[in-house]
């Protein structure tokens, strides 16, 4: 009798992933009404409750950022035959920049200005930079990375990734330690300063890049395990990554370095052990119990027209009309949490039907 050929491995199912970038929007969509909605005199910084959400507030970009990394590197390091250039990824990646860089902009106007803009009054908030431009350059800068080391041919992606971090993290210390009031590149447009450090930077760069190589990294070594079997020991290697960091914190604290440089690698290194220990507890979650709730992951696969559309609606994005206009800062905490519960629901039924949709589109084509 014959032996049978060996069993390959299950690939890596990136369910866990899904639901984190699930996770991710929705504690952005709550903790973006109620930042817009909370009145002034219900924000106690004394409060544990108040204290608990502004931990989770801060806690959601960085979650964003690294898996929007991880899930886009895991995706691109996928095609192994194709050539960079020709690679389906890498063109769909460079797509997606365009279209960030698209609505990021055009969120940021105000069609009944139209004729204000026309003769040359721009507001300075047009040419803000957004987490759809720190996204859409967070891409592009993947990708180049990744070309780059195809082109060398040497290192492991992961090591590329997280040399950009280190060095994205030194030009975030470095601009720390700037005066106030001192943009870079001096003496250049708003549209390119914000980028970096401007008057109108949201999401400059860095430090928000250094999120996206982190979760570059990672989404590189997923793919590089694919094959390997799944345990839950395939798993500790996000609390590897968070010991880590938190040895790189605790040696920063100890160096006799400029308190700029120091508080901008403590803050960075913190929300990143912090989300590495997220990442890996939802990956114990998924080999230990499974990840059922196809529902939850439906949204996370929206999650670029859920944030078009909750700027618009939160914020007047475009039309200059929104839920600010009438709630700004004047509900109590229990109608804040309310109105976050039902503008969650409303958003999670959008995801649902907008998914829904595009399966049933591709399947009648």
């Amino acid at each position: 009798m014959s032996e049978s050929p060996p069993s390959t491995p299950p690939k890596q199912r990136l369910k866990f992933i899904d639901l984190a970038r699930s996770i991710a929007i929705l504690l952005m969509l709550e903790g973006h009404f109620v930042g817009l909605t909370l009145s002034e005199a219900s924000r106690d910084t004394a409060h544990p409750v108040y204290m608990v959400w502004n931990f989770i507030r801060g806690f959601t970009a960085p979650l964003f950022f690294t898996v929007a990394g991880m899930i886009f590197v895991f995706l691109l390091t996928g095609e192994k035959e194709a050539a960079f250039l020709k690679s389906q990824r890498v063109r769909k990646g460079l797509r997606r920049a365009l279209e960030l860089f698209f609505w990021g902009y055009i969120l940021q106007i105000n069609v009944a200005n139209i004729p204000t803009y026309l003769q040359g009054n721009l507001e300075s908030w047009i040419f803000a930079f957004h987490v759809l431009q720190c996204i859409g350059v967070g891409l592009i800068t993947l990708i180049l990375i990744s070309g780059l080391r195809k082109a060398v041919g040497k290192f492991r992606l992961e090591a590329w990734y997280v040399a950009a971090l280190v060095i994205c993290m030194a030009v975030y210390s470095y601009l720390k330690g700037l005066p106030e009031a001192a943009y870079v590149p001096a003496g250049w447009h708003d549209l390119f300063q914000n980028a970096i450090r401007g008057p109108r930077s949201v999401f400059p760069i860095a430090p928000w890049l250094g999120f996206a190589f982190l979760g570059g990294a990672m989404g590189a070594y997923l793919r590089s395990i694919e094959h390997r079997p799944i345990t839950w020991k395939s798993c500790l290697w996000f609390f590897y990554i968070a010991l880590g960091l938190q040895l790189i914190f605790l040696i920063t604290i100890a160096l006799p370095l400029p308190s700029a440089a120091s508080s901008g690698i403590q803050w960075f290194t913190q929300r990143a052990c912090q989300v590495a220990i997220f990442l890996g507890i939802l990956r114990l979650v998924e080999i230990r119990w499974g990840i059922g709730v196809e529902w939850l992951l439906r949204v996370g696969r929206e999650t670029f027209a859920i944030y078009i559309v909750h700027v618009i609606v939160l914020y007047g994005g475009i039309f200059g009309i929104g839920l600010n206009d009438w709630f700004s800062k004047s509900l109590n905490p229990w109608q804040a949490a309310l109105g976050a519960a039902l503008f969650l629901s409303v958003f999670t039924a959008h995801g649902q039907l907008l998914n829904l949709w595009k399966t049933r589109k591709r399947v009648h084509k």
